[in-house]
């Protein structure tokens, strides 16, 4: 079943309680789901599960089997929702379209392509060659 960033926006702040309709709540939480996100990453490297080699994430299966390694997957997928689901609420609370963000930002990273400034740090900054 397809779903927009428009109908998972409304969707998702069916959800959203009253004390955390707000700008500062959106932003502490999004901040603590990423890390525990993070955190879901780095116990798998502790653990000796998953090694990064060339920008590549690879499986140590002497380290974990099949079972272990999906229950992790299945976490991180749902760490992944959680910061979706802040990101969703920030947009909310500031009265903005979550897909009006996602276009933006699109058009932001195909206007750094095209100028050859897409590994750049700044946004909103194109320079020149």
């Amino acid at each position: 079943m397809g779903l927009t960033l428009n109908e998972y926006q409304d969707k998702a702040m069916t959800t959203c309680m009253n004390t955390s309709a707000n700008p500062l709540y959106m932003l502490f939480m999004l901040g603590e789901e990423v890390g525990e996100l993070q955190g879901k990453f780095s116990k798998a490297i502790r653990k000796g599960w998953i090694v990064f080699e060339q920008n590549q994430l690879f499986v140590n299966r002497d380290k974990v089997d099949d079972k272990e390694f999906r229950e992790w997957v299945e976490l991180v997928k749902k760490e992944v929702g959680d910061c979706l689901w802040g990101l969703a609420g920030i947009c909310h609370v500031m009265a903005w379209n979550f897909s009006d963000i996602g276009h933006g930002n699109l058009d932001k990273l195909a206007a750094r392509k095209e100028a050859g400034t897409i590994d750049g740090n700044g946004d909103g900054i194109i320079r020149e060659k």
